[in-house]
């Protein structure tokens, strides 16, 4: 769905569901704090794409239960002078719980960018996976960005990590890529684009993937 953006959803999950969401303007104040709570043997799935021209600061808390499981996956674009913090806290309360949190974000200006997350397994929660992978690239000198995620690990019978990338245009990537004949400008965009794409393409809604690269297009990516 593309919501307003004072109107995002939260509350319990008793039954398997899946929120697709399209930020296109800014938020009601340039905040939301979302908490859901995932039964045991539901799964909640996710996809925000944030393609505002304007603040955003969102919190998304899960608490799962049992073995509830947890999909997440944010991509999000960072224009001007603008600032965009996300952060995503999954604690796993329950034995045998999964999580996966996957946040891919451009920070083209002179914004500041933050991914933030963190990853809870409680005492008892035998068996629970989490994993969380973040990454961030800046097009100018001048962007400021984050890539922080952490875990709290209170059980042994777990498996959890996590993984983050920040930086500019990989060398050897866009050398790659002009070999077989693509133009810097083409190879900077194919890898821009490229990092945000299958996070776009999760949408359920192809409708929704398909306004969102054109937005894309319309601000330069």
């Amino acid at each position: 769905m593309d919501p307003d953006p004072s109107d995002i959803p939260g509350g319990r999950i008793s039954e398997d569901s899946r929120i697709d969401l399209l930020l296109i303007k800014a938020l009601d104040g340039g905040k939301a704090d979302i908490r859901y709570k995932v039964d045991g043997g539901r799964e909640l799935d996710i996809v925000l794409v944030d393609l505002s021209p304007s603040d955003t600061d969102l919190t998304l808390r899960i608490d799962l239960s049992g073995d509830g499981r947890a999909s997440v996956k944010v991509a999000a674009v960072c224009t001007g002078k603008h600032t965009k913090v996300f952060s995503v806290d999954v604690r796993h309360n329950g034995g045998g719980s999964w999580s996966r949190t996957a946040m891919a974000g451009i920070n083209q200006d002179d914004g500041v960018l933050r991914f933030l997350g963190t990853s809870y397994i409680a005492n008892g929660a035998h068996g629970s996976d989490t994993r969380q992978d973040g990454r961030i690239t800046n097009l100018s000198p001048r962007s400021d960005s984050e890539v922080s995620p952490a875990l709290l690990i209170n059980d042994d019978d777990v498996k959890a990590s996590h993984g983050a990338a920040l930086g500019a245009y990989d060398p050897a990537a866009i050398y790659y890529m002009m070999s077989r004949g693509l133009t810097e400008e083409q190879s900077k965009r194919l890898i821009t684009v490229g990092s945000l794409l299958p996070i776009v393409d999760s949408f359920a809604d192809k409708g929704l993937s398909e306004r969102a690269k054109e937005i894309m297009g319309g601000i330069g990516l």
